[in-house]
């Protein structure tokens, strides 16, 4: 019996049609009947772009457009009848399956009726009385629904494959009470909610160890939590690998796999550049750097749960399981030059600057609350002294940003500049060698990339320019400093190895 646990995850696209689901179950019995890894607990999303199917539904139900919801869910509940053809075999248990999905899209229908009575009661009352704050809970109940139709289509499969597997019906994550609108006017959104670790520790430990002794397979649901008065949440956008983090902490695990649909990390986005490379490791602040400034292939918040633990994150492709992918631990690669180019796109850059040089020096505390005033954490900071301070943010709070400034810091000149990208050179040795950023702005120099102005930090530079230039300076700086393209070289035959028949 295998003591130590790790938990898999598996994304939309993984399970995105019976085909997958059946080989998410295969991937699932290998590692389950592999002696070296620890057993399995697997963690699993939506099928792919059901969560907005789901949104529409919650949408059209809000806005009495019933006839467009029922063509909606119609088409939901056969994408689901569909997938279980593909992902079982055996008539008994694709049987069972389909009375399974019968009855969990009875219950969702029970969970839409409530939506549409919350919105009706709502509507007769006034959009600020009680019931209108129902209104998001019963947007996320519904949200809820793929992964727990998820969970028993991947369940299922890994039975149909002699595999001791079961869906967690229950909900593992407690969460906190997610912070509701006063109004329900942005139909389709759902509100989401704070995990709970302790918890969520004794509820993961009560529901899942007992599958685990057994050596059953746990088969639960990411994205989905409920809160300690019973009210079903979700955890936000995309925030499938940010709970099986989650659970992987409650459960202490040794080891949490991300599978998806690429090889792990690469060097830059392989849409973008050609010649990128799998990064083999990455240490967490490196990993984390690369996911702020727009890397996609971790969630965010994927490795808070687990930094403080150690607990490794792997990153596979469900497609192409022989690969090892990246593991993202505390130590990661060696110490040396940029590991990744990474883009973010769409910003503005503020500067504020005393307009009195022998005046009171500005205080970064108050600029930056007033930026948090106006919903806009500074994507980087890039350049501050006694009377001048500029930092970056999304181009959408930058108004917003300004007027506060303005208002509120006297004497000060504020001023914003738009259409900026930051080109972010990632590595935990950058600045350990002295040639880096020289080459990282030789290497825009060449091109003819006006570097407008740079902020630099231990994990590297991050180089803002025009948003125009964005993508030629990703390519540029991923050839000088990581992969270098070699051209190929045509050979010109000469007229006497023409006539010797060389060429």
């Amino acid at each position: 019996m295998k003591s130590q646990v790790q938990v898999l995850k598996f994304g939309g696209t993984s399970v995105g049609n019976g085909e997958r689901i059946r080989r998410v179950a295969q991937i699932i019995a290998r590692t389950y009947h592999e002696p070296a890894e620890a057993f399995p607990v697997v963690v699993v999303s939506a099928m792919a772009k059901v969560t907005d199917q789901l949104l529409r539904i919650a949408t059209f139900v809000c806005t009495n457009e019933l006839e467009a919801y029922e063509r909606e869910l119609k088409a939901l509940k056969q994408k689901h009848f569909d997938a279980a053809e593909k992902a079982v075999n055996a008539d008994e248990g694709r049987n069972i399956l389909l009375k399974q999905l019968e009855d969990a899209f009875s219950s969702l229908e029970h969970d839409i009726a409530n939506l549409r009575q919350a919105v009706e009661t709502s509507t007769v009352q006034g959009i600020h009385s009680e019931e209108a704050c129902i209104v998001p809970l019963a947007i996320a109940a519904i949200a809820a629904w793929g992964e727990r139709l998820s969970i028993m289509l991947v369940a299922a499969s890994a039975s149909d494959i002699g595999l001791l597997a079961a869906p967690v019906r229950e909900e593992v994550i407690i969460t906190d009470h997610p912070i509701l609108p006063v109004t329900h006017q942005s139909y389709g959104v759902a509100p989401g909610a704070d995990p709970l670790p302790e918890e969520t520790r004794k509820n993961a430990q009560a529901i899942i160890s007992p599958l685990i002794e057994q050596q059953i397979v746990p088969i639960a649901a990411g994205f989905i939590g409920r809160t300690p008065a019973g009210f079903v949440t979700i955890l936000g956008r995309n925030g499938s690998d940010y709970s099986a983090s989650v659970i992987g902490a409650a459960l202490d695990c040794v080891e949490v796999t991300i599978y998806t649909d690429v090889d792990g990390v690469l060097t830059a986005d392989p849409r973008l550049v050609m010649n990128t490379r799998l990064l083999t490791e990455l240490s967490y602040a490196e990993a984390a750097r690369l996911s702020w400034f727009g890397a996609k292939v971790l969630h965010p918040r994927t490795l808070i749960p687990i930094a403080h633990r150690n607990i490794p994150v792997r990153v596979r492709n469900t497609f192409r399981p022989a690969l090892r992918g990246t593991i993202v631990g505390p130590e990661g690669r060696q110490k040396s030059g940029a590991a990744a180019i990474t883009v973010r796109r769409h910003l503005s850059l503020i500067t504020v600057e005393s307009t009195d040089l022998f005046g009171a020096p500005e205080s970064a505390g108050q600029v930056f609350a007033l930026a948090a005033r106006a919903g806009a954490a500074p994507v980087a900071i890039c350049s501050s002294s006694g009377h001048h301070l500029s930092f970056v943010v999304e181009e959408g709070a930058a108004a917003s940003v300004v007027a506060l400034l303005q208002h509120d810091m006297g004497d000060w000149r504020v001023r914003s500049r738009n259409g900026l990208a930051a080109c972010a050179c990632i590595g935990s040795g950058f600045t350990a060698d002295p040639m880096s950023a020289a080459r990282a702005i030789t290497a825009l120099a060449r091109e003819r990339i006006p570097v407008i102005t740079q902020g630099a930090s231990e994990l590297g530079i991050t180089l803002i320019v025009e948003d125009a230039d964005s993508e030629r300076a990703l390519r540029s700086l991923h050839r000088d400093l990581i992969a270098p393209v070699i051209p190929l070289v045509r050979h010109t035959a000469t007229v006497h190895e023409k006539k010797r028949g060389v060429l």
